[in-house]
């Protein structure tokens, strides 16, 4: 019995600890707004020739961005983000010009982290496309 006894505990151990390594793969990034400016300008960099007061430009246009982020992130306030990121191109289109920006929204785009593969966040069940919803395939039953 005590040997049941241990081998379960060791192995449910062994469960959380596989557990938990996996979940820290799947943790979104946590990098500062300095560390994503950084990153996002070395991107930019890669497929846009800057000058050094339009790297600066964009250096601060994204730090201040990304620091108003994380706020509006956690408050989970979608109108809040999409000002941000409306101020923040905007800015950029000042610094940048017309042709430069257009390269910007590309590599922007480019790099932009991917939803889930079918488009649709927030629908679980019951919602477009499921049972009885919207393209469901499925009739009235009764």
């Amino acid at each position: 019995m005590n040997l049941r006894l241990s081998f379960s505990i060791i192995f449910s151990m062994m469960a959380l600890a596989l557990f938990a390594q996996d979940s820290e793969r799947q943790r979104p990034n946590h990098s500062t707004p300095e560390e994503k400016s950084v990153e996002t300008l070395g991107q930019l960099e890669e497929k846009i020739e800057l000058t050094g007061e339009q790297r600066k430009g964009i250096y601060d246009i994204h730090l201040e961005f990304f620091t108003n982020a994380q706020e509006a992130m956690k408050e989970r306030d979608k109108e809040k983000m999409e000002t941000l990121e409306n101020t923040r191109n905007e800015k950029v289109k000042d610094l940048l010009g017309k042709k430069l920006y257009r390269k910007y929204l590309s590599v922007m785009n480019e790099n932009k982290p991917q939803g889930p593969p079918n488009g649709r966040q927030g629908e679980g069940r019951g919602g477009r496309g499921g049972m009885g919803g919207p393209g469901g395939g499925q009739g009235q039953m009764f």
